[in-house]
């Protein structure tokens, strides 16, 4: 069997090392990965150095390439200018390859309800969540792009969801936060999300799509902590006041985030510092968005991990 050649952009990251990964022991793929990525398993190849938002660079990466998949993280001004450069250098292949493109659910904003693939998306934002939208619109201009929009990936590694908000709860700092913890957390184990990759690289006639990516069911932040609290030994869940998520958010974020700048400029370890819980995780906590993921299971044949399969793979 002629194996697919795979460019994976931004494979050195956590979603992107697990799809090299599963690339790799594949039968019909070959991951193509940067030199970002420093000691690639075997059955990969080497593209060399590649800056993600220079489309020539890019152009010549992608020589003879199937498909691309775009992981690429960073700021919102590397976000944007690599949308620009992907999409042109595709573009100007002489056969142009699908690009899958890992979006987030941070396009919906602020939104509530049950939100599918059709709800509008966040308007005149700033940061991440405005980045990513302007690189979907730029894809939508792509006739091959294909994009996900994944909740929080959570599972083995995952040091944003399950990590960190373990750390948490072990410090007492997160618990039962009452209503400002009663927002559905839209959860997807590493595993799916994986799975949703490769599905997306192969499944004909879902160029122009878009696809939530998230594990059906209504589970709350709430019920979430619980759950990993009970895998980490971290029983009983405090319950966490109103004013101490308040003083979180306005008084100690602001202050840690600070420290961990200072260290960083004294070449001290910045991990030594409590991490902040901003503002914008606490809103999202309390917000009342499900996604909607049943086109994902429809179109892409995905079959999501149960929450407590899930939980023990963090062990």
């Amino acid at each position: 069997m002629i194996k697919k050649r795979i460019l994976i952009l931004g494979a050195s990251g956590y979603v992107g090392r697990q799809l090299v990964k599963a690339l790799a022991t594949s039968e019909w793929a070959m991951p193509l990965v940067t030199h970002h990525y420093h000691t690639p398993p075997s059955g990969c190849e080497s593209v060399g150095k590649v800056d993600a938002t220079d489309s020539a660079q890019l152009f010549e990466a992608m020589r003879g390439v199937d498909a691309v998949v775009n992981a690429v993280a960073g700021t919102s001004n590397v976000i944007r200018a690599n949308a620009r450069a992907l999409y042109e250098a595709a573009a100007r292949q002489p056969q142009p390859p699908r690009v899958v493109y890992l979006s987030s659910m941070a396009v919906y904003g602020a939104a509530s309800g049950v939100v599918d693939e059709s709800s509008s998306l966040t308007q005149n934002a700033g940061g991440y969540a405005g980045a990513k939208v302007e690189a979907e619109r730029i894809a939508r201009g792509y006739p091959r792009a294909v994009i996900l929009r994944p909740g929080c990936i959570y599972g083995r590694g995952s040091r944003q969801w399950s990590e960190r908000i373990a750390r948490w709860l072990l410090a007492g700092r997160i618990g039962d936060l009452g209503s400002r913890g009663a927002g559905f957390c839209n959860l997807v184990h590493i595993d799916d999300l994986v799975a949703a990759l490769l599905n997306a690289l192969r499944q004909p006639d879902i160029e122009g799509e878009c696809f939530n990516i998230v594990m059906p069911g209504s589970l709350t932040w709430n019920e979430y902590f619980l759950w990993l609290a009970q895998f980490h030994n971290a029983l009983p869940v405090r319950r966490i006041s109103e004013k101490r998520l308040l003083f979180e958010g306005s008084v100690l974020a602001p202050a840690l985030k600070a420290a961990q700048l200072v260290a960083r400029l004294l070449g001290a370890d910045s991990a030594a510092v409590p991490e902040p819980m901003p503002p914008s995780l606490l809103r999202l906590f309390s917000q009342n968005i499900r996604l909607d993921g049943r086109k994902s299971e429809d179109r892409l044949g995905l079959h999501f991990t149960p929450l407590m399969t899930g939980l023990r793979t963090l062990k």
